[in-house]
């Protein structure tokens, strides 16, 4: 559930653009980690309380039900030889079923936790340009980039703590609530 929300926030890191004037060599860069920043911002760290009470149950249901199938797929197989050729048939198919609705059921799954992820996704994504806007107007960069694009950096280029304030600011400045509409 983090690897969408730490794509959406590497889309949208490098807050401003990378065409840069002919003065480049003066400019002023920082560097963020968006990784970083999505696993210890408080909307980072909402959006996975959210996730986790909305979906975790029902992922560890299906992930329980899958491993019980797989065990009784493996199990079958070693009885397979014993059984009589109409009780294969009838376990078979059984089973194939079984798989079917489990797989089922992990698409909905999967396109349900999808929605609500696309929805903080919007949200975080709007949160954090602001924020880096605001930080790089705040400390005079002329660029904020997506440290996981960065060949070589400076340590002292990182600003992702600074960031991670922002964001905190930017997000409860907007009512530190994420506005889901999917169920």
């Amino acid at each position: 559930m983090i690897r969408s929300l730490l794509a959406a926030f590497a889309a949208t890191a490098l807050c401003v653009s990378f065409s840069m004037p002919a003065q480049a060599a003066d400019s002023k860069i920082g560097i963020a980690d968006p990784r970083y920043i999505a696993t210890q911002s408080d909307p980072g760290k909402e959006a996975e309380k959210i996730l986790e009470s909305r979906f975790g149950k029902e992922r560890r249901q299906l992930e329980q039900q899958s491993n019980d199938v797989k065990k009784q797929a493996e199990d079958f197989q070693k009885q397979a030889p014993a059984l009589s050729e109409k009780a294969r048939a009838e376990r078979a198919a059984k089973l194939q079923q079984t798989f079917q609705d489990i797989d089922n059921r992990g698409g909905a799954f999967a396109q349900r936790v999808s929605r609500v992820q696309q929805e903080i996704n919007t949200q975080m994504n709007d949160v954090l340009r602001t924020a880096c806007i605001n930080y790089a107007q705040k400390n005079g960069f002329d660029v904020i980039l997506d440290a996981s694009v960065v060949m070589f950096r400076n340590p002292a280029n990182d600003v992702t703590d600074g960031v991670i304030q922002e964001v905190n600011k930017v997000w409860k400045s907007k009512g530190g609530k994420f506005k889901i509409t999917s169920k």
